[in-house]
């Protein structure tokens, strides 16, 4: 477009116009990546405290299992499973509750701007398919990782010392 203007005539595109604005938005998604970060950190530890107490509460059961023959990679799994279930349920709650309040936002228009100043006249709420994807499997990645500590402490326990105190 300069080229066909000639000189004396300066260009610039939407986003050149608006750097300031891409910049803020740039900002406050890398806050809304650390806070989402930070969430499933604290759902990853609720795992792993709910399961080390269920092995406490399960000590004597898991002992019974491996003085009846299971063994420590069987009980490791079954840790394991039920961590992962917990892990794949909060996160496909989560998952669908957050797109459905995404598209409910951007489809009636909640949030309203003046057009003066933004150019826009609502915020819009766009789900991006690979950020969703992305926050989606590192849940699940995290919530696995999280299983592994109290799994392995499960199978680690010896049966004489938890039969013993009850």
């Amino acid at each position: 477009m300069a080229d066909a203007l000639g000189p004396g005539y300066v260009t610039e595109d939407w986003s050149q116009l608006n750097q300031s604005l891409f910049s803020a938005l740039w900002l406050e998604k890398m806050a809304i990546s650390i806070t989402i970060g930070l969430i499933v950190m604290v759902a990853a530890l609720n795992i792993v405290a709910s399961l080390v107490l269920l092995v406490m509460e399960k000590s004597r059961d898991i002992a019974i299992l491996k003085t009846m023959g299971a063994a420590s990679r069987a009980i490791m799994r079954i840790f394991m499973l039920q961590g992962i279930v917990i892990g794949a349920v909060g996160t496909t709650v989560g998952a669908s509750a957050g797109y459905v309040l995404a598209t409910l936002l951007d489809r009636y228009r909640v949030i309203s701007l003046e057009v003066e100043v933004y150019d826009l006249s609502y915020v819009p709420f766009t789900v991006e398919t690979f950020d969703f994807t992305v926050v989606v499997i590192a849940a699940l990645v995290i919530c696995f990782a999280a299983t592994i500590y109290p799994a392995r402490q499960a199978s680690r326990l010896d049966p004489a010392e938890a039969l013993r105190y009850r």
